[in-house]
């Protein structure tokens, strides 16, 4: 009776012990999983980061072409010749194309894995920092929306005073030519002035944008570094 009870008693711990094991290999494996999990999200936005970081560096060269011809439109405004002006298209675009213009990053894989809920495998810290840079483009767009305000204003000012030039040129194709037609006009010139205002603004904070893309991507190499 005794042994009987022995053995029962040994099974029952083999038992145990093998639920035990099985529960421990399972949670190990679930915590790899996780893990696995946590460092591929980590690596998509540091990937996400690099990526706007090439795009800023781009739009920033182009902005700052942008500025410079905008200055010397402005300052050179009553001796300016838009006959010799070489490159007319791309003078026109860099001045009044303000959607071309226009700074739009992409955030998809950023905006993929928040809603699905994978930033929160993540450090605090990393997440918030990617919430202030996506938050923080809406202060570019407000201006790139001001800038086109006045674009429209402009346009506007164009059709109602000057129809009979609107006539036989057009407002995007020819607007080097309209712009000599009006230089003595102080409307037009303070148009002109306020998209370049909305412009410099624009490429401040585009730099701003990048600097905090860099602290960002700087926190998750050390995060990884400490891991």
């Amino acid at each position: 009776m005794k042994n009987i009870l022995a053995r029962g008693g040994i099974e029952f711990l083999a038992v145990l012990l093998g639920i035990s094991a099985s529960l421990w290999i399972d949670n190990n494996n679930k915590e790899a999983d996780l893990d696995a999990q946590r460092q591929a999200v980590y690596r998509l936005l540091e990937n996400q980061v690099s990526e706007l970081i090439d795009y800023v560096e781009e739009r920033k060269i182009f902005y700052e072409k942008q500025i410079l011809r905008h200055d010397h439109l402005l300052n050179n405004w009553e001796s300016i010749d838009f006959d010799t002006v070489q490159d007319k298209r791309a003078y026109t675009q860099d001045i009044s194309f303000v959607i071309d213009n226009s700074f739009r990053p992409d955030f998809t894989m950023y905006e993929t894995l928040k809603n699905d809920g994978k930033l929160n495998l993540i450090d605090l810290e990393t997440v918030n920092k990617f919430g202030r840079v996506y938050k923080f483009v809406n202060n570019i767009y407000d201006l790139q929306k001001k800038e086109g305000e006045w674009r429209d204003l402009l346009e506007k000012y164009f059709t109602n005073k000057y129809s009979d030039h609107l006539k036989r040129l057009s407002f995007y194709r020819n607007f080097l030519e309209l712009l000599n037609l009006t230089k003595d006009d102080p409307v037009v010139f303070v148009h002109l002035k306020n998209m370049r205002s909305m412009q410099g603004g624009r490429s401040k904070r585009v730099g701003v944008f990048k600097e905090m893309l860099v602290e960002t991507q700087t926190h998750m190499s050390e995060v990884q570094n400490e891991n």
